[in-house]
């Protein structure tokens, strides 16, 4: 198979063509991850095509994004989550000191990690809007430390509302926001772990959707493709996918639908904790103790994980802060919040800039209505945050059936109250996990 560039899609072609290609050269020499074998390859257009390319094997199979949106059993569902528990391990495995991506050497021969930045689809589509993304994270601009890498993805978000044409619907949107970026500042900062801050970092691929993932009628993996925004990323950003609920971000972060996000979560750590015991544990220690599993026992509890995963994907930055973030950090007086963020006499830049904000929706409304192309309609009141354009759904209609009979269960029993008050007796029930846990060391030492 020849794999072209496409150019009009691409702001970084050479860039992102020599980052996928060392890093598929990276994960063949250390991993057994299973990717397309690649036979041959061109950086420049003198070849007899004329133009850059990549020849790959021709993979057959499914994609994920069939088989599990269907109904799958739940010894099935464990399968899979099992084998990409795998490839996070495999991962896991191999230490970075910077925060960057791979490239090819000087000869375009072997692959190196040296000032290449971590390229990601959020820059790659600012860019292309026009949105000078490269000022914010400049080609050869790497990070050491975690802080700094979270600083430069929140101005990539600020980047979007200042200037994307579409990053607001209306008025209370785009006053919510702006409000949500600034708030973020500090939820962020105390996210950032100290003792991860500087490191080890990780690969990870960086577009691991359903549609990036071959399997075989049985669910085996047979080939994980598309590695070209695969980048370095803190220990903290080092997280399952997205998916797994079988929702993208702004619907899997909704109340109740982030419950069973969370339960998914759950799921894919228990499932990356007995994997990781049972093949990358040749001193038997305890699971308590295993890297991987240590570290998610950390960096998976919701309020840490939900600011790794609007980290990961900026352009749903926005929902995740509303769905999720601001009841957890804060409080539910949001729309007081709100309107005294703008009434502080230190925000009437900020109140300036929204103004322009709106001028500059205004101007690209019409100009949609121009070219014959209807402006998205929100209903009325607005909710704090929507998805910008169709939100990527991959649901089937059996999911769909679910989530809906998960959220008249929720509107009838008043869930959200009942569990409100279970922080009351988690301290009482880890009491009596520690206790079962001394057991179970006892028991190993005799």
């Amino acid at each position: 198979m020849i794999r072209i560039p496409l150019l009009p899609r691409l702001a970084f072609p050479e860039e992102k063509l020599r980052s996928e290609i060392a890093t598929m050269k990276f994960i063949a020499e250390k991993t057994t991850i299973p990717i397309p074998r690649l036979y041959h390859y061109s950086i420049n257009r003198d070849n007899i095509l004329g133009l850059p390319f990549m020849a790959l094997e021709y993979i057959t199979g499914n994609l994920v994004h069939g088989p599990y949106t269907s109904n799958v059993s739940e010894e099935m569902r464990d399968h899979l989550f099992t084998q990409l528990a795998d490839i996070y391990l495999q991962l896991h495995c191999h230490h970075f000191d910077r925060i960057g991506a791979l490239t090819l050497d000087s000869n375009d021969e072997n692959w190196v990690f040296e000032h290449n930045r971590p390229l990601s689809i959020e820059l790659n589509d600012q860019e292309l809007s026009g949105l000078k993304s490269s000022e914010i994270i400049p080609t050869h601009r790497t990070y050491s430390s975690t802080i700094d890498y979270a600083y430069s993805v929140l101005k990539l978000v600020f980047n979007d509302f200042y200037h994307g044409k579409d990053s607001v619907f209306n008025e209370t949107d785009a006053r919510n926001y702006l409000y949500g970026i600034f708030a973020s500042q500090g939820i962020v900062m105390e996210w950032v772990d100290e003792k991860d801050n500087h490191g080890p970092f990780f690969l990870m691929h960086g577009d691991l959707r359903t549609t990036n993932i071959f399997v075989d009628d049985d669910l085996n993996i047979i080939s994980v493709i598309d590695w070209e925004w695969s980048h370095t990323v803190p220990s903290q950003m080092f997280i399952p996918p997205s998916w797994i609920s079988r929702r993208e971000l702004p619907a899997a972060t909704r109340t109740p639908y982030n419950l069973v996000f969370e339960g998914y979560v759950s799921q894919f750590q228990r499932a990356t904790t007995q994997r990781e015991d049972q093949h990358y544990n040749p001193d038997k220690k305890l699971d308590l103790f295993l890297p991987l599993t240590k570290l998610w026992n950390r960096h998976l509890k919701p309020d840490k994980m939900y600011v790794a995963y609007a980290l990961l994907k900026p352009c749903y930055f926005g929902n995740v802060y509303w769905n999720v973030l601001d009841k957890m950090y804060y409080s539910t007086d949001s729309g007081e919040r709100v309107d005294g963020f703008y009434k502080l006499k230190v925000r009437k830049r900020q109140e300036k800039e929204l103004q322009r904000v709106l001028s500059d929706l205004e101007a690209f409304q019409k100009e949609l209505t121009l070219a014959g192309l209807e402006p998205i309609q929100l209903p009325d009141p607005p909710a704090p945050r929507r998805t910008k354009g169709k939100e990527p759904n991959i649901l089937s209609k059996s999911g769909e059936d679910a989530d809906s009979t998960i959220y008249r269960i929720w509107k009838k029993l008043d869930i959200k109250n009942v569990i409100s008050p279970l922080h009351c007796w988690i301290p009482c029930s880890l009491v009596g996990v520690s206790v079962i846990v001394c057991c179970i060391i006892a028991k190993r030492r005799r």
